[in-house]
């Protein structure tokens, strides 16, 4: 999801993303900017401090974290604000076939369409995950979950708690998850190195090893 200035959809409450031009090549010889922007802009990963006290930053997490073997549910067809379950979530993985292998070292990336409705009303009533769906995710152990969503949840934030709280990474505004349906791939979503940051942008990327 790209960074624009002043033309970034945002969680209701934060500011949108501001650029200034610092330098330019006719004047400095160099050109730079200036960005203000939130943690939490556009594509990026949650670190438990997020919503945890005294929970892990974003630069205390090992890298290897974010570095994992994905997969992708496909909830696109469900009503406005469904509530993904454990039982869904179980069903999903089946029809895969990869109910024997997701657990350590793996993403679970939940494809809503919903990045494609960013900036209209339509935007937050994406689905949420339910508080036993979050519990079968951390009963699988793997190392984090993504939605193409503003948020897997709604306040009170059951499921960022419950995840984050576990140490499971938390994936949001992912975007194009409709082409890694039926594929297999490895997942990059490497932050920045914040100190002591909740969270931070992301420039997320797959690769593609075959199809199911």
């Amino acid at each position: 999801m790209p960074i624009i200035s002043l033309n970034t959809p945002v969680f209701p409450g934060y500011p949108e993303p501001l650029k200034a031009v610092y330098t330019t090549v006719r004047d400095n010889g160099f050109f730079s900017n200036i960005w203000i922007l939130v943690e939490h802009t556009a594509t990026h990963v949650d670190s438990p401090a997020h919503f945890i006290e005294d929970g892990n930053t974003i630069d205390k997490i090992p890298v290897e974290r974010f570095i994992a073997k994905g997969i992708v549910l496909d909830f696109s067809n469900v009503n406005a604000g469904y509530e993904i379950n454990s039982r869904d979530l179980y069903n999903k993985i089946k029809e895969l076939n990869m109910d024997s292998e997701v657990g350590d070292g793996w993403i679970i990336l939940f494809y809503t369409g919903y990045t494609e409705k960013a900036g209209t009303a339509k935007w937050m009533e994406h689905p949420v995950l339910r508080e036993d769906a979050c519990d079968a995710i951390i009963n699988m152990g793997v190392n984090a979950i993504g939605i193409d969503a503003p948020s897997p949840d709604k306040e009170p934030f059951a499921a960022h708690k419950k995840l984050l709280s576990s140490g499971i990474l938390i994936y949001e505004n992912l975007n194009n998850l409709g082409l890694l349906l039926s594929k297999r791939f490895t997942f990059l979503g490497i932050p920045l190195y914040l100190s002591g940051a909740s969270a931070s942008p992301v420039r997320a990327v797959a690769v593609l090893e075959k199809e199911f």
